[in-house]
């Protein structure tokens, strides 16, 4: 990358990032409710390059329709996979515009996003394994047992991919999901994202507090999951990402 061009970073709803958070980060988000690539266009009137960065295919489907809208302008505009969703889209997303402001390259940007996926952990809660199904992002007996269950369901993901769901009781939701993040980054520096669906209103003060007690937090921010997101994995849900420093 040359020293002089300009570098804008881009992402999709899914991302759960508010325009009040895009906007102070310098995050242009895409609305895909109008066609991607005259936004693309647009956009290249300010910016040299521009980075987007979208969940994995395997959960959502802007990732190809980004890809398919940039085709004619490959060499300007760059298709990220995260690998993430929600949550964890949210947060790359802004570590790469964290990264750009303090004059960090494309590769070395690049080279974070992929490290991220790599050693933070992402974990969806959801009361709606149905949703899940109807979307292709579990297999079709999940949603049985989902039923039987009548719990919430926790579930990892790995490689871009959801992973099997465990129940879990409602009373256990947040002490279930501390014990896995203590279990693989309780030595270490980190940065906490979350966005929540339509959830008990003291369960945001809840979760800020079980974090904040058990992990070494660097930061943490919470934000509303947005409607894209919800539409996948259902209104009762939240989704959680956290990564090492």
């Amino acid at each position: 990358m040359d020293k002089d061009e300009v570098v804008g970073v881009v992402t999709d709803p899914g991302s759960s990032l508010t325009p009040k958070a895009a906007h102070a980060r310098g995050v242009q988000v895409l609305d895909p409710s109008q066609p991607l690539e005259p936004q693309y266009r647009r956009l290249l009137e300010h910016y040299d390059r521009l980075l987007s960065l979208h969940a994995s295919p395997l959960l959502c489907p802007m990732h190809d329709a980004a890809a398919e809208a940039a085709e004619a302008l490959s060499d300007r505009v760059q298709i990220v996979n995260t690998r993430l969703g929600s949550a964890g889209l949210g947060a790359a997303t802004l570590r790469a515009a964290e990264l750009i402001a303090h004059g960090a390259d494309v590769t070395e940007v690049l080279y974070e996003v992929e490290r991220l996926a790599r050693e933070g952990r992402f974990y969806l809660l959801t009361h709606d394994l149905e949703r899940l199904v109807e979307n292709r992002m579990l297999p079709a007996l999940v949603g049985r047992f989902g039923r039987v269950w009548g719990h919430w369901a926790l579930i990892g993901l790995k490689q871009g991919r959801f992973q099997a769901p465990r129940p879990v009781r409602e009373s256990k939701l947040l002490p279930a999901l501390v014990r896995l993040l203590r279990r693989s980054l309780a030595t270490r520096r980190l940065r906490v994202r979350a966005a929540l669906g339509d959830l008990p209103p003291q369960l945001p003060a809840d979760l800020k507090e079980a974090l904040s007690n058990s992990l070494q937090l660097e930061a943490g921010s919470l934000a509303p999951m947005d409607p894209l997101a919800r539409e996948r994995v259902g209104d009762r849900a939240l989704a959680v990402f956290a990564y090492p420093l």
